[in-house]
């Protein structure tokens, strides 16, 4: 092992098994938005854009229990999808070697995006707080939500091309993801300029309760989370079976981590 390679104070089964943890994340993040954000909140059919601000009132009034209840899981969904960005930069950085612009970019979009949500759902909360609030300040409130969520899509598609242009690069034998899905990510990160719609119309399909507006990039969205997460759990798991083989086979410690915990695609040739 190189001298200039530090040796891990945390043993690498552990620091793997966190690795694992980083990258179940996502489906985590999945499973608590559903439940909450659009399952609790009722955002499987929000109130419309088109709505009198009197009509919005009452939906966010019969919907009070659950916009909370739906808005503080989604927040507290923003912790694991914060680990999973982490974990996703950390196996983009692999491939990308000494100079990661590319995976501190995804992590720097993904930061950007846990802190979207929080601000858009503390706001449809306020929306749903106080129930005799008046109808024109709880669609004001509604509108910048949804506006925020949606508009900031530029962000969500950085994301996505940051990890495609990486990935699309590893040389590896196991790649992290097939190329394939990185193609599919530069498809979805392009598709979500319809989220931009909403700033434009108040009804059809680029509304923000549209097919086009809303639906389809938080499609888009959840399935590039889900669809990475897979994969990045395959390659931490063969790291965990790397690491038992090696550990069966007696090296030193020390050499078992820098070969499971940082493997970088060979260089080009040329």
């Amino acid at each position: 092992m190189s001298s200039m390679t530090p040796a891990p104070v945390m043993p690498v089964r552990v620091n793997l098994r966190h690795q694992l943890f980083g990258a179940w994340c996502a489906p985590i993040f999945s499973v608590l938005t559903l439940a909450g954000w659009i399952g609790f909140a009722h955002f499987y059919d929000p109130a419309a854009a088109s709505l009198s601000p009197a009509a919005t009132a009452d939906f966010f009034r019969d919907h009070r229990d659950g916009i909370l209840l739906g808005g503080s899981l989604f927040i507290l969904a923003c912790g694991p999808l914060a680990l999973w960005t982490a974990q996703l930069g950390l196996q983009l950085r692999e491939i990308e070697g000494a100079s990661p612009l590319m995976a501190i970019g995804q992590v720097l979009a993904g930061v950007s995006i846990v802190v979207i949500i929080v601000i858009d759902a503390s706001l449809w909360m306020g929306a749903a707080y106080r129930p005799g609030a008046d109808g024109q300040i709880v669609q004001a409130l509604n509108d910048a939500a949804w506006l925020g969520f949606l508009i900031a899509w530029p962000i969500l598609s950085m994301q996505m091309l940051c990890a495609a242009v990486v990935t699309l690069h590893d040389r590896r034998d196991e790649r992290l993801v097939p190329r394939w899905v990185s193609w599919a990510s530069v498809v979805g990160a392009i598709a979500l300029v319809t989220a931009g719609g909403p700033a434009f119309t108040h009804s059809g399909p680029f509304a923000f309760d549209g097919l086009l507006g809303m639906y389809v990039p938080v499609v888009i969205w959840g399935a590039w989370l889900d669809g990475h997460a897979w994969y990045m759990r395959k390659a931490v798991r063969r790291r965990q079976l790397a690491l038992e083989a090696a550990e069966e086979r007696g090296p030193d410690p020390r050499d078992v981590a820098e070969l499971v915990a940082f493997q970088p695609a060979p260089a080009p040739d040329g």
